[in-house]
């Protein structure tokens, strides 16, 4: 449930593009693949995630829920996918379990068509580093606040088009790719 009800909330801030090329950072089981397959009849649709067990698991979900899909093991911080192939993509809760988050940042910058827009779900560093909470759920240190998302966003040529900060602990971000930075 959670996938369906995070993709209607960026959708009602900035609505999805039909009939483009997707590509969601962090598949896990493929949930998300499919729910953007059933609502933006996409030409092509792609997953990535460094764990190979969720690739495997997306795979027979979307094998089994009829989505033409691909799903593949991935760093998103060295992503195997030409630059400029995606209209959007997507990331819900990703950047924050990456070490070196900026250099995610900048993939998804990289694989982005000019006009390409970035829909992004985090967690930020007051929340993640609380003692309380990494007991429970370990996270890299260092992570990072809404407001240096914004600046790494920025910085990589992704123009902030709607915004979320939720009490500093997480917020959503949708991004569009602006010309002046190249990645080629």
């Amino acid at each position: 449930m959670q996938r369906p009800i995070e993709l209607a909330w960026l959708n009602r801030l900035h609505p999805f593009a039909h009939h483009a090329h997707w590509l969601d950072l962090g598949c896990g089981d493929g949930r998300a693949l499919i729910a953007l397959a059933r609502r933006t009849q996409p030409l092509g649709l792609a997953g990535i995630d460094a764990d190979a067990k969720q690739v495997a698991r997306a795979k027979r979900n979307l094998q089994k829920a009829g989505v033409s899909a691909t799903a593949q093991v991935a760093d998103a911080t060295n992503l195997p996918l030409p630059a400029q192939t995606y209209d959007a993509v997507t990331g819900f809760g990703v950047l924050h379990h990456i070490e070196a988050w900026q250099l995610g940042v900048r993939e998804i910058a990289r694989v982005l068509r000019h006009g390409g827009v970035y829909y992004g779900l985090e967690f930020y560093a007051p929340l993640l580093e609380n003692p309380l909470f990494q007991k429970l759920f370990p996270h890299p240190a260092k992570r990072f606040t809404h407001a240096q998302l914004i600046a790494a966003l920025n910085e990589h040529g992704l123009h902030v088009l709607n915004q979320r900060n939720l009490l500093g602990l997480a917020g959503i971000v949708i991004a569009r790719r602006v010309a002046g930075v190249a990645y080629d």
